[in-house]
């Protein structure tokens, strides 16, 4: 058996289409399986089917992950291993995986030989999305940032509205849930371009918010990716909103969407300008296309959060709320987990952990964190995990670039996310080309090895941000309850 076989959910496709029209009549529960149920946005889709009403199972290699847990808490059976023994004994009437799952899974293969539906969570999530007014997010930095404030923001206003964003967040627990309208109900939804997955939705309006060299493992040129989005836009029956700051996706906005692109940033040209920036109190005006002054304000730190923020309230604007109500909404989200996340805070030091795996959102994130005076007379030592090796390898000088302004950069393994390891690209490889340039970097190829040099190095009035889409999260939170530890033991 072989991939293409399910690939892009053909198999299964009109079964699972079939099966989510017949579940209000058929006797008993619908069952779905979810490879790989743990991560973001699969464990997200799996929620909207508990919302549904289906039998939920699935399994995942981290079995005490935050997602999983959540998942278990509503009734959903999840294992700890791929076993081909999964789907024998649950026999369900569909299985739902991702891009990251590999091709050589049990599970998977036995849902194979079986003859069970096989759909990509993009293709299910779109399915799910079709009876309500469907919001996409897309681009290639900001997603998640964007997709969870407007969901907040139109949570406050409707209670009923859905969403399916990419990270926890406190205020939006769980991360996805179904609309409780048809029909009027807005479905927000982060998209994936890194597969093109994302030309699986149809949506009412969208936002492409940037476009920028990334996940140059699955796009050959700078063509494949215009043209993903310019068929993306084609799919797009209402508003486009973007970022009137990034050249790309202007360009983009001309021959593909023109009259039905609404933009917004610092650009004098943007249909929404970004006035004054008041940095110190996360502060900033929207100027509207009739020229009327509105005044927002976040608690997220940076410019690029000020145009995230901004691009939210066109939306909002547009769509006919208030200025004063999003401002309440705007002010009061608290932010996604793992986008410059505070997780610990003393009168000694600052942890903070962060997303960031491209060149351009790890730039965005230490100039946020210099520019608000956060350091006062400390340091910024900063812990990186390298992101796939496709993306080091191509965006090495990038990389080697991004870190200034950090005091003390330490840098770990690359995180493979079920790529193979490229020959000579590493970690090591990193830390020779930012010495090159003349930063001071150490390479500790284990994360327990970064935490003792973090450990050996810390000294009071220091700030630590963690940086990466990997495992490098576990690390934080361990050394936060270290110093939490410690703090006790005094």
């Amino acid at each position: 058996m072989v991939w293409k076989e399910y690939d892009g959910g053909q198999s299964g496709k009109g079964s699972f289409t079939s099966l989510l029209n017949l579940d209000r009549t058929r006797a008993g529960l619908h069952k779905v399986y979810f490879s790989g149920i743990g991560g973001i946005g699969v464990s997200g889709l799996a929620h909207l089917f508990l919302d549904k009403g289906w039998s939920v199972s699935g399994a995942d290699m981290d079995p005490e992950a935050s997602t999983v847990c959540e998942l278990i808490e509503r009734g959903a059976r999840v294992y700890s291993q791929h076993k081909a023994e999964n789907i024998s004994e649950m026999r369900p009437d569909l299985l739902i995986y991702s891009s990251a799952v590999r091709r050589e899974s049990e599970d998977i293969r036995e849902a194979l030989h079986l003859g069970i539906p096989l759909v990509h969570r993009a293709e299910a999530l779109s399915y799910m999305m079709k009876d309500y007014r469907g919001v996409c997010v897309a681009g290639m930095h900001g997603k998640t940032t964007v997709s969870s404030i407007l969901s907040w923001c139109l949570s406050r206003f409707d209670s009923g509205v859905g969403y399916a964003v990419g990270a926890q967040c406190a205020q939006l627990m769980p991360h996805a849930r179904l609309p409780r309208v048809k029909g009027k109900g807005w479905f927000i939804a982060e998209t994936d371009e890194s597969d093109g997955s994302l030309l699986s939705f149809y949506p009412e309006q969208a936002f492409i918010l940037n476009l920028d060299r990334d996940h140059l493992d699955y796009y050959s040129s700078r063509e494949m990716i215009e043209q993903t989005f310019s068929q993306f836009a084609d799919q797009i029956s209402g508003k486009i909103f973007c970022c009137a700051d990034n050249p790309w996706v202007m360009q983009l906005k001309e021959y593909s969407f023109k009259e039905r692109g609404i933009t917004f940033g610092v650009n004098p040209r943007a249909d929404y300008r970004i006035g004054s920036i008041k940095l110190n109190k996360n502060s900033f005006e929207l100027i509207t296309p009739s020229g009327e002054v509105k005044e927002f304000q976040i608690q997220l730190l940076g410019e690029h959060n000020i145009c995230n923020a901004a691009g939210v309230a066109s939306f909002l604007l547009e769509a006919g709320y208030s200025a004063e109500s999003i401002a309440e909404g705007l002010k009061s989200f608290k932010g996604a987990r793992r986008r410059q996340e505070l997780l610990y805070k003393d009168d000694n030091y600052r942890i903070i952990e962060d997303y960031g795996h491209h060149p351009v959102e790890i730039e965005a994130t230490i100039r946020a964190i210099r520019q608000q005076g956060i350091l006062k007379d400390g340091r910024l030592l900063v812990a990186f995990q390298p992101h796939r090796f496709s993306r080091m390898q191509k965006l090495l000088s990038e990389f080697a670039s991004c870190f200034t302004g950090v005091d003390q950069l330490f840098l770990t393994d690359v995180y493979s996310a079920s790529e193979d390891p490229i020959p000579g690209v590493s970690g090591q490889m990193l830390a020779n080309a930012i010495q090159e340039r003349g930063q001071a970097v150490e390479y500790r190829q284990k994360l327990d090895d970064v935490r003792m040099a973090i450990e050996s190095t810390l000294r009071p009035g220091d700030t630590v941000l963690f940086l990466g889409a990997g495992d490098i999260s576990n690390l934080a939170h361990q050394y936060v309850d270290l110093l939490k530890h410690s703090k006790e033991e005094k």
